[in-house]
């Protein structure tokens, strides 16, 4: 008995320590379990408010919000889901996969994460990774909308516009009152010439979501390309009234207000989009162009300067900038030094690459802003040397000797605190004044000695054409992008080895007002250019007609995609024109048989080439087609070069018959060229930047010039790449 109840008692004494322990233990869980809903209810409560910023379309404010739920709760799919949504739509594809491989892991398989991730891959470019997880989707789950809309873009990616619209008639047929299948399908029919059916995907749009701003936004963004710029800027104000935040309608209503001429309002509406983001390119650029419109010239090279520093890879507000420099501002602005010096590093970039052309093009562009840039001219007449151009290379480093810019580079140093020890400079001198010296020696037997004339001053102006843009219905992201492009390419015309082609650009309004316009200045060609861009790429339209006659020569569509694409773009073009004008020249002089003619190898001339001699002002450009033409009469004789110099040729004239007419400023027209070149292919391919390329009937004098169009990056043939719509920016921004 005592036994039992000393074994009793212990057991008793033993309970109480595990009772204790075991109500420890339950008050700790319920504890843990009030944390983890108070945790919980925190992470909820976070969600919720960035779900109200992101409803607004405040992605900064969102994503600080979801980030600090995920703090809380690592494990929170949706807001790891709701986090990519907001950083894909500030343009992180990157970063919004790195959150979806998060959202996936802790709620695998679910379609809207898998939508997005097929989205981001899509903005990345891996086309084939997104159309695998689309039909995957598909397979898995056939009535999803999302996965639909995501091969439909990838259709516009690839240039198939029908395809997609039936993709997206599809998902409106499952969900007929689907926001983004609707406005999805008025873009497209937009695109497609379905003018009706787009307004009225579009009132189906706004009849339905009303509350919906990108409803408002895409029936404004249509009524523009139409023309009807009242109703467009009713329907713009609107979706600001719906969501005052948005951002891209602002920019719309300020390209509504810059084509009613309402300059004012448009800088408004440039200084509210920089008030929120310094680095919206778009906003620079219209609000300069404003100002440039009401000739505050000065206020617009200001705004663009700012622009261009916080932006400097918008190509068409650096060519607008640079355009409206050289026409306003002094050469001896010291600002002009500054302004040099993005070209001048562009191109020792390209030095690294060994990328000659695009070197030139760069240092050109220094050259223009800053004519006595040092640095610019040193470099470029080494190229010039580099090339076999010798007379050209002289004529720039005399140039720097005369103009003392040499001298002007020593200093310039000295003020950056970089200055030149005294035995330096004067070597830096003296190497410059034996090189003069030493061309100058070399150069003494040369053709312009010998025929007594200096090529430098030379009228070679073979070719007049009028350029004139066309005003675009296009909502694009620079607008007046016509004419900064025709200006600019007549630039760009006059090149250094000789001004061959003199481009004249003015506004057009029809092809008969362009036609008369260029009858009237005596032009031999006009060309008709539109521009058109998107975010990613550029596109060039333009027809080249006789002024004779009125008929098509040529056509002309050249587009580019990727960085430097409005200059690989414009170079294009204007390698595609030279390359379909003949080769023309004049006779000089002339002692017995042997001639003088006014080409030379920076115009891709080499020995043996064959011209034929016309009677002066006998040549006509073509009745329709390329080419020119003369009467038979009017052929006077043959020309074969003999001795090719830089910029002046001597040849042997033969075929005169027994009367011989010809004389000094007669025309002469390439007949051929010899198969084998014995120039330089440096040399070659300089020459074929600023020269006419084409034969008496408008074909490339060898293929050459075709070549090396192909071989260029800088200018290069037309992109194989399909052209992405316009229209595609919008469908993708549409929730």
């Amino acid at each position: 008995m005592r036994a039992g109840k000393n074994q009793a008692a212990t057991s008793q004494i033993t309970a109480a320590p595990k009772r204790a322990l075991c109500a420890a233990l339950l008050a700790a869980l319920l504890l843990g379990n009030i944390f983890a809903q108070k945790a919980g209810g925190a992470a909820q409560r976070l969600f919720e408010e960035g779900a109200e910023f992101q409803a607004d379309r405040a992605w900064w404010n969102a994503s600080e919000k979801y980030q600090e739920a995920l703090k809380i709760n690592p494990a929170y799919a949706d807001a790891w889901y709701r986090l990519a949504q907001c950083v894909y739509e500030m343009d992180s594809p990157e970063t919004a996969l790195d959150h979806l491989q998060n959202a996936k892991k802790y709620a695998p398989g679910r379609p809207d994460i898998l939508n997005l991730e097929g989205m981001a891959l899509i903005s990345l470019g891996r086309l084939d990774e997104a159309q695998k997880i689309f039909e995957d989707i598909q397979k898995k789950y056939p009535n999803d909308i999302e996965s639909r809309f995501g091969l439909a873009e990838l259709n516009l990616f690839r240039g198939r516009v029908s395809g997609a619209e039936s993709l997206y008639s599809d998902a409106l047929k499952r969900d007929p009152q689907n926001a983004k299948a609707l406005l999805s399908l008025a873009l497209i029919s937009a695109e497609l010439g379905k003018d009706r059916a787009a307004e009225r995907f579009a009132s189906q749009a706004i009849q339905a979501h009303a509350d919906n701003p990108q409803a408002h936004y895409v029936a404004s963004y249509l009524d523009f390309k139409k023309g009807d710029i009242a109703s467009a800027e009713r329907r713009c104000l609107a979706a600001i009234q719906v969501a005052p935040e948005y951002t891209e309608a602002y920019e719309l209503l300020a390209l509504i207000y810059f084509r009613q001429g309402r300059y004012s309002e448009v800088i408004d509406l440039a200084d509210w989009s920089l008030s929120r983001d310094r680095n919206r390119g778009e906003a620079w650029y219209i609000k300069g162009l404003s100002e440039f419109k009401m000739n505050k010239v000065e206020g617009a090279i200001k705004t663009w300067n700012l622009g261009l520093e916080a932006v400097p890879q918008d190509e068409t507000m650096r060519a607008a900038f640079e355009l409206l420099v050289r026409e306003n501002i002094d050469l001896e602005d010291s600002r002009r030094k500054e302004w040099a010096k993005f070209h001048v590093q562009k191109a020792l970039d390209y030095a690294k690459k060994y990328a000659g052309p695009q070197m030139r093009y760069e240092y050109q562009a220094a050259l223009r802003l800053e004519p006595l840039n040092h640095q610019a001219r040193s470099a470029f007449s080494r190229l010039l040397r580099g090339q076999g151009f010798s007379e050209n290379y002289l004529a720039q480093i005399k140039f720097i000797q005369e103009n003392e810019t040499l001298q002007a580079a020593i200093e310039s140093r000295k003020s950056e605190g970089r200055p030149l020890s005294d035995d330096e400079q004067k070597a830096a001198l003296v190497r410059l004044s034996d090189t003069v010296e030493g061309y100058e020696s070399l150069l003494q037997n040369t053709l312009a000695a010998k025929w007594n004339v200096n090529p430098f001053f030379l009228n070679k102006t073979r070719w007049t054409i009028g350029l004139y843009y066309m005003p675009s219905n296009e909502p694009l992201s620079h607008p007046d992008l016509g004419r900064v492009a025709s200006e600019h390419l007549a630039v760009l015309f006059k090149g250094l080895l000789g001004t061959n082609v003199l481009v004249l650009p003015k506004e057009g309004t029809t092809y008969g007002a362009a036609y008369a316009d260029a009858r009237k200045n005596g032009c031999d060609y006009f060309v008709i250019l539109n521009a058109r861009e998107s975010e990613r790429d550029i596109k060039f339209l333009a027809e080249m007609n006789s002024a004779r006659t009125g008929t098509l020569a040529q056509k002309f569509e050249v587009f580019k995609t990727g960085n430097n694409r409005y200059a690989a773009a414009l170079l294009s073009l204007r390698q595609g024109i030279l390359d379909v004008l003949p080769i023309r020249a004049r006779l000089l002089e002339r002692s017995g048989n042997d001639v003088l003619v006014d080409i030379g190898r920076t115009e891709g001339m080499v020995k043996g080439a064959k011209f034929a001699v016309v009677r002066k002002g006998a040549l006509k450009t073509a009745d329709s087609g390329r080419g020119l033409r003369y009467e038979k009469d009017d052929l006077l004789g043959i020309v074969t070069l003999t001795d090719v110099a830089e910029d002046i040729s001597e040849g042997v004239l033969g075929g005169t018959g027994f009367y011989d007419r010809v004389n000094a400023r007669d025309e002469l027209v390439l007949l051929e060229l010899p198969k084998e070149k014995d120039g330089d292919d440096a040399s070659a391919q300089a020459a074929q930047d600023s020269a006419p390329a084409a034969d008496q009937n408008g074909n490339p004098a060898d293929g050459s010039a075709v070549e090396a169009a192909a071989d260029d990056p800088l200018r290069g043939a037309a992109s194989k790449a399909p052209r992405v719509p316009a229209l595609i920016d919008i469908i993708r921004k549409i929730d």
